[in-house]
């Protein structure tokens, strides 16, 4: 296969997925509502309304990005012009209420921490859709591989960097696999339903913004992915519109600088 079809392949199956993801949970959700378990009246479910709407808004603009030739070849990569600057709390608050319903349907918890302070406040410069999919693909691989337990969402500084912390109870993953689990389709030994694409949008988003993700696991005890925001020398997180306009795939990944 071409460099060309393979990009191309890429793109399209990336898009699938995270669209996919956002149907499946949605779905979720409205059978909820119908069975009555978030309340009858409109006040009771607005809250849910809401998110639905987010979420769905959210997929409308990622299908218009790929419909539009200026940015399908950065379906997962960084166009500067849609740089913006916004709440990073915010933003996991949405993907808290959206998670939750699903959550709660697979009989596990989740949790929402965050801290009473931060040093330099919550707000971020970089793509507000990207980085939403980044994190939604490592809550969506949290949910996957976590049978019984808790899930928890964290938001804290270690320094004067801001972090997000995405850690399960789940089965962990194998060390011999941990080298591996960010290129495209790669399938671990512990096997899943999944197309082996989430944790590779998440390290692609994570690199094009200057983000550090990592990943620590222990098998049968759970698994802690930290995305870290380095605290830029203009006093501020996340990116401006003078990064390069497109990242190289072999930068990105571990172990291929």
């Amino acid at each position: 296969m071409s460099q060309a079809k393979f990009i191309n392949k890429i793109n399209i199956s990336t898009l699938l997925h995270d669209v996919s993801n956002a149907v499946v949970n949605e779905s979720v959700v409205l059978k909820q509502m119908m069975d009555g378990e978030y309340g009858s009246t409109l006040q009771e479910i607005k809250t849910i309304l809401i998110s639905l709407w987010q979420t769905n808004n959210q997929v409308i603009q990622l299908i218009d990005r790929y419909q539009s030739h200026q940015s399908r070849d950065r379906v997962i990569g960084l166009n500067p012009s849609l740089i913006n600057e916004f709440d990073f709390g915010d933003l996991l608050n949405n993907l808290y209420q959206e998670y939750r319903p699903k959550v709660i349907n697979r009989g596990l918890k989740l949790h929402y921490e965050t801290c009473t302070g931060y040093l330099h406040g919550t707000r971020v410069r970089g793509d507000a859709i990207h980085l939403y999919r980044m994190c939604s693909n490592l809550l969506q691989n949290a949910l996957s591989y976590t049978e019984t337990g808790d899930i928890f969402l964290r938001l804290l500084n270690q320094g004067d960097d801001l972090v997000v912390l995405i850690e399960d109870t789940g089965v962990g993953i194998e060390p011999e696999d941990l080298a591996n689990i960010f290129l495209p389709f790669y399938r671990g030994t512990i096997s899943s339903p999944g197309s082996g694409l989430g944790l590779y949008i998440a390290m692609m988003v994570a690199y094009s913004h200057g983000l550090k993700l990592s990943v620590d696991s222990v098998v049968g005890k759970g698994t802690i992915f930290t995305i870290k925001f380095p605290y830029q020398v203009n006093n501020y997180y996340g990116v401006d519109a003078t990064i390069p306009k497109k990242s190289r795939l072999t930068h990105a990944l571990p172990g291929r600088h």
